[in-house]
């Protein structure tokens, strides 16, 4: 192992490698939704995944990793501090960023004298959840669909494009040791891989996705030397395909979305099979001990670089995992488990225990005939949970009494108030509905991208009569009233969803639209800034606001608002239409004549609405004002 030395400077403790040792790159993959059974090397005949294949092949391919929640940013949480999301406060994609105190394997990196650097693909992991902690770049420059109806989880950019961003910041370091963490979306719905990976799997438009990915990271391979470089590939969580009832992932925790693959291959690693199991929050101690950082803590996690030189240890340590979607979306009954070695227990209002020896699809409850595990593994449950101390229970946001009395007077059946922790139905007795409620969902989200927004807000507001607690329904109801002209209703819908979500800046931006387009100027203002105090990298509500300021005739704050648009997403056309307009009003024509070949280099045409804004023409500039 590395010896590290540590010197104390006025501004901290910068920890650096004697230069004897060379210190090895670090390439970290995450592939979004892979489940492990669906990649050659797990066994999967129907896989296209040479890449993958070939990397397990030659370096340590762990047969037994598990993830700890079956949603991307959690997930990635526990990849990247070695922490468990419920002991740091994560449960949702789109609440809870990750707390400042928490140290990022990023920050360890960097305080070693690394280059860090970071290149995501959707949304859910853009700057705003607070991944970006420790990276010098972080690119999370995701166009954003111009309607703005479509899911946060559809908000992605392909393979293709992750790898040439990739590829270009490689090509920018020089000397300094390195660590990229790259992230592909792709395998997550909605499945549309290139025609050419489609016809590789016909009718398995899954498969096609795992095979575009597999591609693409070949590609990214090619440019990178694993001798020096030390490369962990794995996924956040899978797909349960159908499993259990469940069409896609985050409601159950089985090993469907559970189960992924994880590979350590290159500098440090060696050819190894290891069968026992292990866990997600491994993976950050693991990537430091290769580089020969300190182990950190506090951490949930171990290094596995001891099972990849092939020694043996005393026993596995516990795997937990946990799902608060039932819950938080549903008022259902939140779901947890842990896993040991071949036994899985699930706390549920009816539990479950399975035997993955004999029983790797979690078949057969075998609770009633082995209760003396079922209780050792939920008093162990019990046991990690008390650990994480207060800041891990789950958020209970709390309406005001307007926002109910209001939503009651619409029609809507129940009440806003979370149903306490511990509670509800066991969402076993309720996959039919979750998934009827998300083929609704996803038709009314089909509705608003096609402009039939009445009929949108039709299925929004059936969905809401049966489970009025759905932040996502009042949310995209909003901007179905928005489209429709109606706005006080739209302004409520944007309330209701934040009394839901606190956490979530989106139905501030939204409201902030509305607003403007009454020419309530100040609120609007003050609505957006709301947001940005969420998400204050968020490149849609820096553009939202500067579109106010330009409406207002407030130039100055304009230009302000859309120069940090375009730092933060340099692709988006629609900011530097913003700057350059806002710049020849203050007669900057330097900084107007930048933004203006900025446009025609991605070449974009002034549409007439940017973001649902109505739009003005304006003779003086030859361009459409929105």
């Amino acid at each position: 192992m590395r010896r590290l030395i540590a010197i104390a400077l006025a501004g901290g403790v910068v920890w650096f490698v004697p230069q004897s040792a060379p210190r090895p790159n670090v390439l970290l993959v995450t592939i979004d939704t892979l489940r492990a059974d669906r990649v050659g090397a797990w066994g999967y005949a129907g896989a296209h995944t040479p890449v993958l294949d070939r990397l397990a092949a030659g370096g340590a391919r762990f047969a037994d990793a598990t993830a700890h929640a079956p949603l991307t940013y959690p997930a990635h949480t526990s990849i990247l501090t070695g922490r468990y999301p419920a002991a740091i406060g994560v449960r949702l994609n789109g609440m809870d960023p990750l707390p400042p105190a928490v140290v990022t394997l990023a920050e360890r990196f960097k305080a070693a004298g690394y280059r860090t650097g970071a290149v995501v693909a959707s949304v859910i992991l853009g700057r705003a959840a607070g991944l970006d902690q420790g990276f010098d770049d972080y690119d999370d420059d995701v166009p954003v669909d111009a309607r703005a109806t479509v899911a946060l989880a559809d908000l992605q950019r392909p393979a293709t494009a992750v790898t040439d961003a990739a590829l270009r910041w490689l090509g920018r370091q020089e000397s300094a040791p390195w660590m990229l963490w790259v992230h592909y979306y792709d395998p997550h719905l909605p499945y549309a891989a290139p025609a050419k990976y489609r016809a590789l799997a016909p009718n398995r438009p899954y498969d096609a996705e795992v095979a575009y990915v597999d591609a693409e990271l070949g590609r990214l391979l090619a440019k990178v030397d694993l001798a020096r470089t030390s490369l962990v590939v794995t996924a956040d969580h899978g797909e349960a395909l159908g499993d259990h009832g469940e069409p896609d992932h985050g409601f159950f925790i089985y090993d469907a979305t559970l189960h992924v693959p994880l590979i350590v291959a290159g500098a440090g690693s060696q050819r190894r099979l290891v069968r026992d199991q292990v866990r997600s929050v491994d993976i950050a101690p693991t990537i430091a001990a290769l580089a020969g950082l300190p182990a950190a803590q506090p951490a949930d996690g171990e290094s596995l670089v001891p099972l990849i030189e092939g020694k043996a240890r005393a026993e596995a340590a516990p795997s937990l995992a946990e799902s608060l979607y039932p819950h938080l979306h549903f008022g259902w009954a939140e779901l947890r488990s842990v896993r040991v070695g071949e036994f899985k227990y699930i706390a549920a209002p009816e539990p479950e225990l399975y035997d993955l020896r004999t029983d790797p699809s979690e078949k057969t409850n075998v609770i009633g005939a082995r209760p003396g595990v079922a209780g050792r593994l939920s008093d162990a449950l019990a046991t990690i949970v008390k650990g994480f101390g207060p800041q891990s229970e789950a958020p209970r946001p709390q309406p005001d009494a307007a926002t109910v009395q209001r939503l009651q007077a619409l029609g809507y059946v129940g009440s806003l108030a979370p149903a306490p922790a511990g509670s509800g139905d066991d969402p076993k007795r309720h996959i039919a509905d979750y998934v009827a409620y998300r083929e609704r969902f996803n038709r009314a989200l089909s509705l608003l991208g096609t402009g039939n927004a009445a009929e949108a807000a039709a299925v929004l507001k059936q969905l809401l009569r049966a489970n009025v607690r759905s932040f996502e329904a009042h949310l995209y109801l909003g901007n179905a009233y928005a489209a429709m002209g109606n706005a006080e209703p739209a302004l409520g819908e944007y309330d209701a969803a934040s009394q839901l979500n606190p956490e979530l800046a989106t139905p501030h931006f939204e409201a902030c639209k509305v607003l403007s387009g009454l020419a309530r100027f100040p609120d609007s203002i003050a609505r957006c800034r709301k947001g940005l105090a969420l998400e204050p990298d968020s490149s849609y509500g820096l553009y939202t606001l500067g579109v106010v300021y330009t409406r207002a005739g407030q130039w100055k704050e304009a230009a302000a608002a859309f120069t940090r648009a375009v730092t933060l997403a340099p692709s988006e056309p629609r900011a530097h239409a913003g700057l350059a307009q806002a710049s020849l009003r203050l007669d900057d024509l330097a900084t107007a004549a930048t933004h203006f070949a900025a446009m025609i280099d991605l070449k974009y045409q002034v549409p007439v609405a940017q973001f649902n804004f109505p739009a003005q023409w304006d003779p003086k500039l030859g361009i459409h004002v929105t």
